[in-house]
């Protein structure tokens, strides 16, 4: 050791000079490495000098959307004001199962799209408020207050909520949330009576079922389910409107304290599945609905031929799209805002809520989660969201002498046709990636179809005569034209689902797969054998801890209530 300190002491003058060089030389070549195209140096060189480079980032989603094609103009907008492509990872088959082999591998994208919190829960992302802080001041002034509300219980923030944050003043008319939805060529059928509670909404139905057997040469349809897997509320969820209480998810919560208690096996329950159990022997129920796949029910609107459904328009929006572009508009369907009683106010409509739990998040094996948050910066500018939402400017609208937007006739159809949609809009962005909702700076509405003149062009004549002859000007007014203001923890499914593995978790999966099993069972049981299979249903559930799940439940909600409390 100790010569060869002497040596490098002897040589340290010429070692000092060739290190100069050697150093000198190397930077050189850096500098030359991030001119030239091509090679694997040449994106981490552009990186340093630019810091929105060309990307391509991948994405996993749960939309029910097409791959966009090559010549989809907003795609190609996207990447020259932002400089990214997307490689879309569309789900095909079930999401429990995809999400199960991507945590057991660790095989994530770039960007992962959640509705749950096993992601989170598998340590699948990465903290988002300091890279949103620093890189994307768009998306944290877009989420304002509701910023907090995203925080997980370890005070990080995962994921970006992407539906009901709004900018400005909320001017939809659209509803899209449950109801008891029935066929509008029924209502007209029937001269648009009043229609308030389960009887008289079923009684609608089979009256006309019973004088128009069929449609277009095919049997008709009085009442389907949709079942299919995540889906399944359909099945279980109408009991907890028909009651009058908005949506609590799997829940109801009355009192004060707020208590919190499953409804699954409430007396409310009972009577909706005793109701489904008295249609069914009269050959009033859709029985193919509980082996259907999402697919398969959604063709079945699309033909048609179903008179009702309890759902979520966003669910069965494809089939109403369909049905429009076939012209059988008046097969469309509209919501209900249908109660057990006369007596029950509905609270079917909420005032607008974030979308909480679902939205999109970076994933830990994302290439550069900085550029991502600076591609979110640019996706969140004005300009960027107005051309995703209203289209190109001379292409899909343009503005009259008085500076005011409109479309073209031609511009509306091409705006309702769902294959041009999918071949010239960017939906996976929009459905997927946060967005603007209300209003844009100059008080137009996001949506140039809210906007007074335009939606009046586009409201069809039945919708006119439909909502005339209920004194209203849109299906939001038709299902509340003022919905009472929202509980401080509202809506309790927007809490972190238990933990996997945990008692909670495994009792509401039990409870889930009781549910699967015995209520299709009570719907299609002879009439004689309702109360024991209740009893046996409701036995079983009890058996599964369904008491488990309320109290994790009640102490989410407890926390929400506490945190939110201060804010």
């Amino acid at each position: 050791m100790k010569d060869n300190n002497n040596i490098w002491t002897k040589q340290r003058g010429g070692a000092t000079a060739f290190m100069c060089l050697f150093l000198a030389g190397a930077l050189l070549a850096m500098v030359l490495a991030g001119c030239s195209e091509g090679g694997p140096s040449s994106q981490q060189g552009a990186a340093g000098n630019d810091s929105r480079y060309p990307i391509t980032i991948s994405v996993f989603t749960q939309e029910a959307r097409q791959q966009p094609g090559a010549n989809n103009k907003l795609y190609r907008y996207i990447t020259e004001k932002t400089g990214v492509t997307f490689a879309w990872d569309i789900l095909v088959g079930e999401i429990a199962q995809k999400r199960g082999v991507m945590i057991a591998g660790q095989d994530y994208p770039d960007i992962i799209e959640i509705s749950e919190t096993q992601f989170i829960d598998a340590g699948a992302l990465i903290p988002l408020e300091d890279l949103i802080e620093q890189y994307a001041p768009n998306v944290r002034a877009h989420y304002g207050d509701t910023w907090d509300q995203l925080r997980s219980e370890d005070g990080h923030i995962y994921y970006l909520t992407n539906w009901g944050v709004y900018t400005g003043r909320d001017q939809s008319p659209y509803y899209g949330d449950s109801a008891l939805w029935v066929q509008k060529e029924v209502l007209k059928e029937a001269g648009y009576p009043k229609v308030v509670t389960m009887d008289q909404y079923f009684d609608l139905l089979i009256n006309y079922a019973k004088k128009y057997p069929t449609i277009n040469g095919q049997p008709t349809i009085p009442f389907t389910i949709l079942t299919y897997d995540w889906h399944a509320f359909c099945l279980w969820n109408p009991p907890n409107f028909l009651a009058g209480f908005p949506n609590e998810g799997n829940g109801t919560v009355t009192g004060n304290p707020p208590v919190y208690k499953n409804f699954f096996t409430q007396d409310i329950s009972k009577r909706w599945f005793k109701k489904l159990n008295e249609l069914n022997a009269l050959g009033y129920i859709d029985r193919s609905g509980f082996v259907d796949n999402y697919d398969q029910y959604i063709a079945k609107l699309s033909s048609g031929r179903v008179l009702g459904v309890h759902d979520q328009r966003w669910q069965f929006q494809n089939g109403d799209d369909a049905l429009r572009d076939q012209n059988m508009y008046n097969r469309t369907m509209a919501p209900l805002p249908i109660v057990f009683d006369a007596s029950t106010s509905p609270r079917y409509r909420n005032v607008p809520i974030p979308n909480l739990g679902r939205g999109i998040g970076i994933s830990i094996k994302a290439k550069d989660p900085v550029r991502i948050a600076r591609f979110l910066n640019d996706l969140m500018a004005e300009d960027v969201q107005l051309t995703i939402e209203w289209g190109i400017e001379g292409e899909d609208w343009q503005r009259n002498a008085n500076g005011e937007p409109y479309r073209t006739p031609a511009q509306r159809d091409n705006w309702e046709n769902l294959q041009w949609q999918e071949q010239n809009r960017a939906l996976l962005v929009r459905d997927n990636f946060p967005s603007w909702e209300g209003s844009w700076s100059d008080g137009y509405p996001t949506s140039l179809e809210n906007f007074y003149p335009e939606r009046e062009a586009l409201t069809r004549a039945e919708d006119k005569e439909l909502w005339a002859a209920y004194d209203v000007t849109s299906y939001a007014e038709l299902m509340d034209k003022d919905p009472a203001p929202n509980a401080l923890w509202f809506p309790t499914w927007s809490m972190p689902n238990p933990p996997d593995g945990s008692d909670a978790q495994i009792a509401f999966q039990r409870c889930e797969q009781t549910m699967r099993k015995y209520l299709p069972q009570v719907i299609l049981a002879a009439p004689a054998d309702f109360e024991r299979l209740w009893a046996e249903y409701v036995q079983e559930m009890n058996s599964n801890g369904i008491a488990i799940y309320e109290a994790y439940m009640q102490d989410q909600m407890n926390k929400r209530i506490a945190a939110w409390s201060n804010k």
